[in-house]
């Protein structure tokens, strides 16, 4: 079996990485039937990605099967692979939102996603077995939350990278994986969490670094326990890739991420990096408007009429720049008085950062209007919108619409929601707020419409109980 390795670009790496404190690539190597003939190269730490390089493999019927940003720069393998039947990738300075769709709605789904401070690199492809994808960037409390309601759905996380201070996870339906789950290590134990997971009969799925920590996916997979090896920071890489070739190991996953891999941000890629989910959904109609300004309003159309749309739009306090308005970023002020005392500023209480987007640069408003025009929406403070169809409407916090709210217990049950204070109408989808719709886990019987479908319920706009 031919094996090549690009020699030159990992002498050309070692006077660098020997300046770096740590070098956190990780590589996987496991036993995978499915991949043919194998290749991978780097480009160097500063240097562009090497689109020739990959369109030449693409001539010779390789596809992309792994990428990453490290401390060596782009690092890319490529292979044979029956399951690919097409491929594409974006090379951009924006996070690719809207080719992705484009891509989605073509049949492709993402096979590899990283980034450096700088551009994105996200691979899509015709991969036989998958049905299904979805994507969210959010902080690791939000994406906890994300990432079990996908599971329940049958979901896995596949591709993961770190930029702007939180994660991307990626999870598909279709994979090959049986069970999942995922742990976190340090640089001085991540060695030893791979062996504890390999102990208990698992095997990895996915490493990447980030946030001071590596995240590593785990579980089983359908039908097989391939061997696996793995490699941290490049240490004698070569003999070690040329030695797994041999006994038959393909490389699977390049990860581990460079720290500092967080392309730099403006209002226009705040706008995209959001923080909610994107979801492949076939069937439904959606649709983009860009908003004068600079924000735009993403909308989709469910199976019972009703449209979700989530709006961003940049922050009307502080205008994009993220910092406080009242202080401009300097937290507080120095009085004359007594020996030049420190005041706090009472706008972000020494916090140095807008108190309207929390230091976001935006502003997003989710909400659904229903066939008949009404409609709830919620803003990222949690402020409410109500309309019911005729031009009224009412607004205000999470717990003042409770308050204000008219109350089924006090005049009786309600002829739409019966007393339950939600709409009887189910929705397989929902939109992400703060004040979240009625979530019903999948096998649990649905005390609104006795259905035992994972699915969702919005507050009756009737007597707005809740």
């Amino acid at each position: 079996m031919q094996k090549t390795i690009i020699l030159t670009a990992i002498l050309l790496l070692l006077p660098l990485m020997a300046m770096r404190a740590q070098n956190r690539t990780f590589m996987l190597m496991e036993q995978n039937p499915e991949y043919g003939q194998q290749y991978w190269f780097s480009s160097g730490v500063g240097n562009e990605l090497d689109c020739d390089k990959i369109k030449q493999h693409w001539n010779n019927d390789r596809y992309i099967t792994a990428v990453a940003y490290t401390e060596n720069g782009w690092s890319v393998a490529m292979s044979k692979d029956s399951k690919f039947s097409n491929q594409s990738y974006k090379y951009s300075g924006d996070f690719p939102r809207d080719w992705i769709k484009e891509k989605w709605d073509a049949g492709y789904y993402i096979t590899a996603i990283t980034c450096n401070q700088s551009k994105w690199f996200v691979v899509m492809s015709k991969y036989q077995g998958y049905t299904d994808q979805s994507y969210k960037h959010a902080t690791l409390s939000e994406l906890k939350t994300w990432y079990d309601q996908k599971r329940s759905a049958g979901y896995f996380l596949t591709q993961a990278t770190y930029s702007s201070g939180k994660w991307w996870w990626v999870v598909t339906r279709g994979t090959n994986i049986e069970t999942q789950g995922y742990t976190w290590a340090t640089d001085g134990d991540v060695g030893s969490e791979v062996k504890k997971i390999w102990n208990k009969g698992y095997r990895l799925h996915l490493v990447e670094y980030g946030g001071g920590q590596y995240l590593l996916a785990y579980g089983k997979l359908k039908g097989r326990t391939p061997q696996q090896s793995y490699n941290i920071d490049c240490n004698g890489v070569t003999a070690w890739l040329s030695k797994n070739w041999d006994n038959g190991m393909k490389l699977h996953y390049i990860g581990g991420g460079n720290p500092e891999s967080q392309p730099s941000n403006n209002v226009a890629s705040n706008q995209s990096n959001n923080g909610y989910s994107t979801t492949y959904q076939p069937g439904n109609n959606s649709w983009r408007e860009e908003l004068p300004g600079g924000g735009f309003r993403q909308n989709t159309r469910q199976a019972d009429g009703s449209i979700i749309s989530i709006t961003s739009t940049p922050c009307l306090w502080c205008h994009g720049t993220k910092v406080c308005g009242i202080c401009h970023g300097l937290g507080g002020t120095y009085g004359r008085a007594y020996g030049g005392m420190w005041y706090p500023c009472k706008s972000c209480a020494g916090s140095k950062v807008c108190q309207n987007c929390h230091g976001q640069g935006y502003s997003t408003f989710t909400s659904t209007v229903y066939p008949d025009g009404s409609g709830v929406g919620y803003d990222q403070n949690g402020r409410v919108t109500v309309t019911d169809g005729r031009g009224g409407g009412s607004g205000g916090s999470r717990s003042s619409s409770r308050d204000n709210g008219r109350s089924s217990n006090r005049r009786g049950t309600c002829p739409k929601c019966g007393g339950t204070g939600y709409d009887p109408v189910a929705h397989q989808y929902a939109a992400g707020s703060s004040m979240a719709p009625y979530h019903n886990s999948g096998g649990t019987t649905c005390y609104i419409c006795s259905r035992a479908t994972d699915h969702y319920h919005y507050r009756c706009l009737e007597c707005k109980r809740h």
